[in-house]
């Protein structure tokens, strides 16, 4: 991306500075009380267990040494799930009591930058460093040209299956398209569980219309196409399944945490999840005696996967001092020490180039190919749709899909009737 020379000022200037210490101000707001003062910034984020504990160990290393060098020092905070971080974020600018740092689903970036509540981080972020990311999760990073969010933890939903239940049915290897998918879903069949489980998450929908060469939306996100003939068959592929090859379907509001419980007990033995739950999964598995293989998404016609997770953003509305405290941090947690430790904590993607060309990286592919899938997947990887009326399009249809996978709903015209009313949401926000 070219930068203006104001820009390139504006690099070097913080490049010196990141070698002073701040001074300043109390939490999110500017305090001149002098040299003892400790600038308190606030950085939120989503997602408990594994994620959880990276967020809060990774904020505490900054604290413990450049945030210590400098006189900064960072709370991170939980707010759940990526929607319900985001709704408490317009909450929170319109009471003035936003966070300096937070994380942002990536389909989310343009809507609140667009909003003015994010800060562009081209003055933040160098040429090298903005080079360093792989080029494959940075496709929602930027708004008009600037570059709001860089990739923290980032994801692609991937393949798992029960290896051990694999092996009991004499399946030696994963399936690669969707004619296997439902042979080897049959064929587990004889060992009384669930070949393919799905939920109605539009992400992993995604994925497998891609999959066949179709998408949700057109190429300029104003007209919603997942009733085209590609998008049907996927559909009608799941639906099939449903009848014909021992897929199950999990709906309702506990729909994840059935299908998890599933998992756990070896009741069904394929799925559909993001490489970010991936150690959470290895050490459920182990913990229950079952070994846990990771694959490409089967395909209809072609690999193709939408990325996912979350870019980490700063905040508008910031003094200088806040903005440049902010930045050291975003800078401290996407460097290639945080990012391989985050790879390895939670199994979310590694971010940068030089971060998958570490010995740390390599050794642990070697020890444990599970990590691997999901960055070999990459090549095929896109991603999502910035409209900012797509999650409530997103919602009219996974609402149809839930009446096709649960009644005799024709999906053709149940999945035509909701393109009409996705396609005027999305015209409504281009």
């Amino acid at each position: 991306m070219r930068k203006t020379k104001l820009n390139k000022l504006l690099k070097v200037t913080l490049a010196s500075l990141m070698t002073v210490a701040l001074f300043g101000c109390s939490t999110n707001k500017e305090n001149n009380g002098g040299a003892s003062e400790v600038t308190e910034l606030t950085f939120w984020y989503s997602w408990q267990d594994k994620v959880a504990e990276n967020n809060l160990e990774l904020t505490q290393k900054f604290n413990d040494t450049i945030g210590k060098e400098n006189n900064i020092h960072i709370t991170a905070e939980y707010q759940g799930t990526y929607d319900d971080l985001h709704a408490k974020l317009q909450s929170a600018f319109v009471a003035n009591e936003q966070p300096a740092i937070s994380v942002m689903e990536i389909g989310s970036i343009k809507t609140f930058a667009a909003a003015g509540m994010l800060e562009p981080l081209d003055s933040y972020i160098s040429d090298e460093k903005e080079a360093n990311f792989l080029s494959g999760l940075m496709e929602n990073s930027y708004v008009d040209s600037k570059l709001y969010g860089v990739p923290y933890l980032r994801s692609t939903p991937i393949f798992y299956y029960n290896k051990t239940l694999f092996d009991q049915a004499g399946i030696s290897e994963a399936p690669k398209n969707w004619e296997e998918l439902a042979s080897v879903s049959k064929q587990l069949e004889s060992l009384g569980v669930k070949g393919f489980g799905f939920l109605n998450d539009v992400w992993h929908f995604e994925a497998l219309t891609k999959g066949n060469g179709g998408n949700t939306v057109s190429a300029d996100e104003t007209t919603a196409v997942f009733n085209q003939p590609e998008a049907l068959e996927a559909v009608s592929f799941l639906k099939d399944g449903l009848a014909n090859s021992n897929f199950k379907y999990y709906s309702g509001n506990n729909a994840s945490d059935t299908l998890s419980t599933e998992q756990m007990n070896q009741k069904v033995a394929m799925w559909l999840g993001s490489t970010g739950s991936l150690n959470n999964t290895l050490d459920i598995a182990n913990q229950n005696g079952y070994e846990i293989g990771t694959a490409f998404i089967p395909c209809g016609k072609e690999y193709s996967v939408p990325t996912g997770g979350c870019n980490i953003v700063m905040t508008s509305k910031l003094s200088d001092k806040q903005k440049e405290a902010a930045a050291m941090f975003i800078n401290f947690m996407t460097d290639q020490e945080q990012v391989v430790y985050s790879h390895k904590k939670t199994g979310y993607l590694p971010t940068t180039q030089t971060a998958i060309d570490s010995d740390e990286i390599k050794a642990l592919y070697e020890q444990t190919p599970q990590f691997k899938v999901a960055l070999d997947q990459l090549q095929y990887g896109s991603g999502r749709p910035m409209n900012k009326g797509y999650v409530e399009a997103a919602k009219v249809y996974t609402t149809a899909l839930d009446k096709i996978f649960t009644t005799n709903e024709d999906p053709k015209a149940a999945l035509d009737t909701a393109a009409d009313s996705a396609t005027k949401i999305l015209q409504e926000n281009k």
